[in-house]
């Protein structure tokens, strides 16, 4: 009995211990972020009963997680992102916390009896759910435990210790604080949100935040050629099995020759495309002109121009009082960067303006074109055409 305590049931060599931990915790990352997030979360996938009870069999017995926990503290970070009120934002409690206390922000919240109650809609309210998963959410945990100790012994201890800590350093702390603020950016998001390929192997494709803020309930995370998303790989070999259903994919835009005019067909383009044309008219006005006027400015302008590179992809309200005495002193002396920077911000409140009648949405984003046009500013000329192009595939 005492050996079997020391050396468990099984003896493997280091490697197969090593590759034995990696295949448990990618599970994890795997129910994680198929039925946590891109499933119950964002509804993007739908989920036959028997791999889902696995999903929640599996987070129970690895994490303790409550879906309704996981999920509405997720749904609050993508309503209340970069606020003071998002659960785990770097731009608030600051980068070191959200790495190396990420799990505390989660447990936080968890209290927060708000926050559950008006974020877990649609969540699983079933008698295992109520009566085991939530009423015993850390017999899970214990019994894993028991678990390893029986199968590997002592080392057992050590591979439910790196169990237990995967979830909170690779998801809590990596996803949500890294994602935020390392990498880089395919869209001009109104948030911070970064990719930080090529992590798939070891976060599910979620080091992809970029892309999925930009198009929060599309089932597959890569946009891009060269981004790989493993999730997705999981969810084609599921859908063959099937146990998956994909139900919603990021919106595909492409720009044609454009019409004289913009009609009905082109404003829903417009709208359901709304993140990438403002991600096109940062990179195809916003950053030439700024280079533009960059090239001519003094010395001192200079600086403030490099400093503020962010800031004026930001909406105005994402702005501190710092970032607004510094854009106003730039506007002095850079008035075609003030103009295109005042057309921005104007074309994002046409595009994200609520309950506006359609023939109304046209009529504005019309008059918007002529201003455009009336600049004399070339490449902001060029960009009020392409809107004409706009087309939803």
């Amino acid at each position: 009995m005492i050996d079997i305590l020391i050396n468990g049931l099984i003896e493997f060599t280091w490697l197969e211990y090593v590759i034995y931990t990696l295949v448990v915790t990618h599970i994890t990352i795997v129910c994680i972020t198929l039925y946590l997030h891109r499933g119950i979360c964002h509804s993007a996938i739908e989920i036959r009963p028997i791999l889902s009870h696995f999903f929640r069999f599996w987070l129970w017995l690895t994490t303790s997680m409550r879906t309704a926990d996981w999920v509405a503290i997720h749904r609050k970070h993508h309503a209340k992102v970069e606020t003071i009120e998002d659960p785990h934002s770097p731009a608030f409690h600051g980068i070191a916390t959200v790495l190396l206390k990420g799990a505390d922000l989660y447990h936080e919240e968890k209290n927060n009896k708000e926050t559950i109650d008006r974020y877990s809609k649609n969540c699983p309210t079933d008698w295992i759910e109520e009566k085991l998963y939530t009423g015993r959410n850390n017999l899970g945990i214990l019994l894993l435990f028991i678990t390893n100790v029986i199968l590997f012994g002592v080392v057992g201890i050590i591979i439910w210790s790196i169990q237990m800590a995967w979830t909170p350093i690779f998801a809590a702390g990596g996803i949500n604080g890294a994602g935020h603020y390392f990498g880089y950016r395919n869209f001009d998001t109104n948030d911070d949100s970064t990719n930080m390929s090529p992590l798939a192997l070891i976060i599910g494709g979620e080091e992809l935040h970029n892309n999925h803020h930009a198009f929060p309930t599309a089932a597959k995370f890569s946009l891009k050629p060269w981004e790989f998303d493993i999730g997705w790989l999981y969810i084609k070999i599921f859908s063959l099995l099937g146990q998956v259903r994909v139900k919603r994919l990021a919106t595909k835009t492409i720009i044609r020759s454009p019409n004289n005019n913009l009609n009905s067909e082109i404003g829903y383009a417009l709208l359901k495309s709304k993140i990438t044309v403002i991600t096109n008219y940062t990179r195809n006005v916003l950053k030439p002109t700024l280079k533009d006027e960059t090239r001519n400015a003094k010395n001192d302008i200079k600086k403030l121009l490099k400093e503020s590179k962010n800031t004026l992809a930001r909406q105005p309200h994402r702005i501190s009082n710092q970032d607004t005495t510094r854009l106003q002193e730039i506007f002095k002396e850079c008035s075609s960067l003030q103009t295109v920077y005042n057309l921005k911000n104007q074309l994002y409140d046409i595009l994200h303006a609520r309950n506006t009648k359609h023939e109304n949405f046209i009529e504005t984003l019309n008059r918007w074109c002529e201003d455009a046009k009336s600049t004399g500013i070339d490449c902001l000329n060029d960009f009020s055409d392409s809107l004409k192009g706009y087309k939803v595939v």
